[in-house]
């Protein structure tokens, strides 16, 4: 699955700029503010068009059912050293704020005992 990149702004004024200027030369008079502001407005498409495919980046898409029953979906960045998991594997997510990654469970154990001294209130 493909992640589309996410643009700041800079390559669309970056190619404003180039654009105005490398049109800056051509006609006189009103034919040259015309030929300026089509420079300007070819080079920011242009501009973050080249920004926002140099972002792009390739994913998976994960189907997680939490231990609680729920379900949640996760894209995230599938780097081609990162292991992709199949249907049945233990997984753990891992939550930041709204940052959250699919990451593997093998190494945890399936039970633990209660610390001591911790009461548990249903």
């Amino acid at each position: 699955m493909d992640i589309r990149g996410e643009t700041s702004g800079l390559g669309g004024m970056a190619g404003a700029a180039a654009g105005g200027i490398a049109l800056s030369g051509v006609g006189q008079g009103s034919g040259n503010a015309a030929a300026i502001l089509g420079g300007v407005i070819a080079g920011a498409l242009l501009g973050s068009m080249a920004e926002q495919s140099m972002s792009n980046r390739v994913g998976i898409e994960y189907i997680v059912t939490l231990a609680n029953g729920t379900t949640v979906t996760i894209v995230q960045d599938q780097p081609p050293e990162d292991r992709v998991f199949q249907a049945g594997n233990r997984v753990m997510v891992q939550t930041s704020g709204s940052y959250r990654r699919v990451l593997p469970a093998d190494h945890l154990p399936t039970q633990v005992n209660r610390p001591a001294g911790i009461t548990v209130v249903d």
